[in-house]
């Protein structure tokens, strides 16, 4: 049986909702809401369990070269993300040699850092469920990881083999003779989490990319005034009392004009007061201040390029804190080409990259 915790509050993992997951049609089913979209053929979904300080680790999907009929694998860079795995004992046998091993080194790394101590995989592979050497491939992608993560420490309680994520799929269990059919993604209980707390769901990652591409087609595209650099306390203040007023009319249903709108997005060109819109973001528990997003993504699709950049960079860093790597890697690089210069969009798609915690992050944050 598997625990994942979503957060309530903004604190630690006391005072958060605990879902549990007993069934491997429960933990499949889950995964599309877990990671915002159903993860595609040719990669791998770890599922941490545990954590060695009581906690629930992250879920990570990762594309694995070999496991889908054709793909290349790629030494080189298998020997780039191999290099320095935790525990690995020269000349010692590999199994799983149909894949490329650098995903499954790079995790048992992450997941060492993050003192993870269990884990369940699901193997996404066509069909791997029915047929013979698609099987193979998704039982070597897991002996793999299982391999690696071995040797770091830690347990792979579970593998299972899919061909996608739908109810009436099949899925089997890669490491025995078990089997069955997978229940609605959309009816679990994760999803009812992440629907009551505004998550969006996508068909696929580009989908997700093209939410935070899109322009209206009457938005502003010309220049941004500049902003001031350092403002005294009271103007600061004053700019974010009216951002925060826009965001609660837009979650009781009310509407903001452009006019309005142009004096929020420049005023957060300015650091101090871009800065305590994100500290008090980090303040928030995931979920809450819906009007906030509400206000950043009509921003983000209506003013030009240097405010929709902050917009993004905030609608980025609430899915990171939230939890939602793909939405924050896909609203951050969003930020980025509006604006190649947001140093803090820069910053946290390294953390992102670098795997940190978004608690961790978020009290980093916080506390600023």
């Amino acid at each position: 049986m598997m625990t994942r915790r979503e957060p309530t509050d903004d604190g630690g993992a006391d005072g958060r909702e605990r879902v549990v997951i007993g069934s491997p049609e429960e933990l499949i089913a889950s995964v599309p809401s877990m990671l915002g979209f159903p993860p595609r053929p040719g990669s791998v979904v770890l599922v941490c369990g545990r954590t060695a300080d009581g906690g629930t680790g992250p879920v990570v999907r990762v594309d694995v070269p070999g496991l889908q009929p054709g793909d290349a694998l790629s030494p080189t860079d298998e020997e780039v993300l191999g290099q320095d795995c935790p525990g690995r004992t020269e000349g010692a046998t590999e199994p799983g040699e149909g894949v490329d091993h650098g995903p499954a080194r790079w995790l048992a790394r992450y997941c060492a850092r993050e003192k993870v101590l269990s884990a369940h995989l699901i193997v996404v592979a066509e069909g791997c469920t029915g047929g013979y050497a698609a099987g193979l491939r998704a039982e070597d992608a897991a002996e793999a990881f299982e391999y690696w993560l071995g040797l770091a420490g830690i347990e792979v309680e579970s593998a299972y083999g899919v061909d996608g994520f739908a109810e009436g799929f099949a899925w089997v269990d890669l490491f025995g003779m078990v089997r069955g059919v997978q229940r609605d993604p959309g009816a679990t209980h994760i999803a009812a989490v992440h629907a009551y707390q505004g998550r969006a769901g996508a068909g696929s990652r580009e989908e997700i990319a093209r939410m935070y591409a899109a322009r209206d087609l009457d938005a502003c595209d010309g220049h941004s005034e500049n902003a001031a650099h350092r403002v005294d306390v009271e103007d600061c203040a004053v700019a974010v009392a009216r951002h925060e007023a826009a965001a609660g009319r837009l979650e009781e249903g009310d509407g903001v004009d452009d006019d309005e709108l142009a004096v929020i997005g420049r005023s957060l060109l300015d650091i101090a007061v871009r800065d305590e819109v994100y500290r008090r973001l980090a303040r928030r528990s995931p979920g809450e201040g819906d009007g906030h997003q509400q206000l950043w993504w009509t921003l983000a699709r209506r003013r030009p390029s240097k405010e929709r950049s902050v917009a993004l960079l905030l609608l980025g860093a609430a899915a990171y804190f939230a939890g939602s790597g793909v939405h924050a890697s896909c609203a951050l690089n969003a930020a980025l080409d509006a604006d190649g210069g947001n140093s803090l969009a820069r910053l946290l798609l390294k953390g992102l990259a670098g795997g940190i915690a978004p608690e961790r992050l978020r009290r980093v944050a916080a506390a600023a």
